[in-house]
């Protein structure tokens, strides 16, 4: 009798303990990976902070020398200029228009910094301030199919700004906290299908906006928890990737919100990241990752 009541026991916690085993995800399969470092500025050896793709699959990078540096497709450095002043800190965020024009986010000096594709100042926009079109700590930007800009600024009034490619203000979402539609230090985002993805870092969350302002809900039934997310992309797989500075490592994310994918862990061997700060992805699904930590581009195709 003992020895049928210890294959009962052993069934029912065969059946019943197998529900509470944690979801695992599966690994990305990377079937290239490279990277490069950035050059050095004088003595020092600046690391990435953002990547943005231009015309052509060039990679805009943004350092922590307070340059800008255009590098082909494959990787070669064409060519990079400074910001107007760095005294007072260094840009976090930028994007790059449809005729290779960039528009920075010139965090420190709350405004946005329109150059050419040679580094030629063509607009400045933006103050110290809460108002319309005024900025604090302008973090993360990107741009629609009609390219209209998306600005997510904080440091206290954390909220998303959309204006128009020019810099017209058009209008604004979101507020500081943990309810649904506040953050606490939004730093990337993404636009897809009339709708804006924004990473909510310091709540561990990604949370969903309409372009046009109207709060969706946090993406995934539950609510996927990332670890510090700091940049967001849409592939031209139809996927959501997803950098998180906290695990060192990139999730793939379906649309509805279910955790796909991941690769990477914190490290500074191939596979690994150290606070990553920024993904894009370009026309051929190659993805570029700001390694900051690690001072390198990586990039990779799955």
């Amino acid at each position: 009798m003992s020895a049928v009541i210890r294959v009962v026991a052993l069934a029912l916690l065969a059946l019943f303990g197998g529900c509470h085993r944690a979801v695992v995800t599966p690994a990305l399969a990377v079937r290239e990976w490279r990277s490069w470092p950035l050059p050095a500025d004088g003595a020092s050896l600046p690391t990435p902070r953002s990547v943005a793709i231009g015309p052509r699959d060039e990679i805009a990078v943004l350092d922590t020398a307070g340059r800008v540096l255009i590098f082909s497709a494959e990787g070669a450095l064409l060519r990079q200029w400074k910001m107007l002043d760095v005294s007072a800190g260094k840009p976090e965020g930028l994007v790059v228009l449809k005729d290779g024009s960039i528009v920075v986010c010139d965090t420190h000096y709350h405004r946005l910094v329109w150059f050419d594709g040679d580094g030629h100042v063509l607009n400045t926009s933006g103050q110290t301030g809460t108002q319309a079109g005024e900025f604090i700590y302008p973090v993360g930007i990107t741009k629609d199919a009609g390219e209209n800009l998306y600005v997510c600024e904080y440091g206290g009034h954390d909220r998303v700004q959309k204006l128009t490619r020019e810099g017209a203000w058009l209008l604004e979402f979101g507020s500081f906290g943990t309810q649904p539609g506040q953050f606490q230090r939004p730093s990337g985002l993404a636009w897809h299908a009339g709708k804006i993805y924004v990473t909510d870092a310091v709540n561990n969350r990604v949370l969903v906006f309409t372009d046009t302002g109207k709060f969706e809900g946090l993406l995934g039934k539950p609510p996927l928890a990332f670890d510090l997310p700091y940049d967001i992309a849409f592939g031209g797989d139809g996927f959501l990737y997803v950098i998180e500075y906290g695990a060192g490592r990139l999730s793939r994310v379906s649309l509805d919100g279910r955790s796909l994918a991941q690769f990477g862990r914190t490290g500074g061997g191939e596979g690994e990241f150290a606070t990553p700060w920024g993904i894009t992805i370009d026309s051929q699904m190659r993805v570029r990752i700001a390694d900051t930590k690690n001072r390198r581009i990586v990039a990779l195709r799955f």
